[in-house]
């Protein structure tokens, strides 16, 4: 079977999708339900992942193609090197669109809507209950809450400070916010934001293919409390990318900013200037 990542002279989501159908064929083309099964994934996920609607996360690629019995590797470099374009065009289009120098980026005009939309629905519901009898009247106050994942009665936790986004449907959704080249374009230090669960974390990801033996550390926090106890920081060993756990913060006009250093031989090399979004 063939393992290694197709690479065209010129890539696109769609063209990396199409090299997986054919990872998946050499596979002996196992079903959807089959690889929801053996990867955890949802079956939308993976259906979005196999026609290219979406780039696949880089866990949902490493999932697949090891079910595919294929070696992740070159895989997880393609998807970054197609992630960095989208994230370069994203930049371009967004600066256009910006009125101004305090104007927010298009993910901050989503999240404005959506809470707007579950401020709405928990209004519509307090008028409601006006009109049902005392015993609700005496209970609980009703809240907006965000409708559970897929997966909400399975393995997702749920959304909040501190928790991992890998193990929250806030994943599905997640949208890079910031994203900027350090170290000489060898290191990509990211913000990443979930519409759904209002949230923010960091993603930290080094291509100098010195991962081995050394450290990539990234914090998390929020732009007018940097030493709260909400900040969120992870550091970890012998990794090419890191994430951070999750910064809920329904405040549209919040900003939460992130910072990162690497190892090289046990030298700390700091990443440059905080990264806000």
């Amino acid at each position: 079977m063939t393992t290694a990542a197709p690479s065209p002279a010129v890539d696109s989501p769609e063209a990396f999708a199409a090299d997986l159908r054919a990872l998946r064929r050499a596979a002996g083309d196992p079903t959807l339900a089959a690889l929801s099964a053996r990867t955890g994934i949802s079956k939308s996920v993976l259906s979005e992942a196999l026609t290219g609607r979406r780039l696949p996360t880089e866990r949902t690629v490493v999932k697949l193609v090891e079910a595919f019995t294929a070696d992740p590797g070159p895989w997880i470099a393609r998807r970054g090197s197609l992630g960095s374009r989208a994230v370069a065009s994203s930049a371009t289009q967004e600066t256009a669109d910006a009125a101004d120098d305090g104007a927010r980026p298009g993910w901050r005009s989503r999240r404005l809507a959506l809470w707007q939309t579950l401020a709405i629905a928990a209004a519509s519901a307090a008028l409601a209950a006006v009109g049902t009898s005392a015993f609700f009247l005496g209970g609980s106050h009703a809240q907006a809450s965000l409708p559970p994942g897929e997966n909400a009665s399975g393995p997702y936790l749920a959304a909040a400070n501190g928790v991992d986004p890998m193990r929250t449907a806030c994943k599905e959704d997640a949208i890079i916010a910031a994203s900027e080249p350090r170290f000489d374009r060898q290191v990509q230090v990211q913000l990443l934001y979930s519409n759904d669960c209002m949230a923010m974390w960091g993603r930290v990801t080094r291509y100098d293919g010195a991962s081995s033996g050394n450290t990539l550390t990234m914090r998390v926090y929020p732009a007018d409390d940097p030493d709260g106890a909400r900040s969120q920081e992870r550091s970890a060993g012998d990794l090419q990318s890191i994430y951070t756990p999750m910064i809920v913060e329904p405040d549209v006009d919040a900003r939460i900013c992130g910072v990162a250093t690497l190892t090289i031989d046990g030298e700390i090399v700091d990443l440059g200037p905080a990264l806000c979004g």
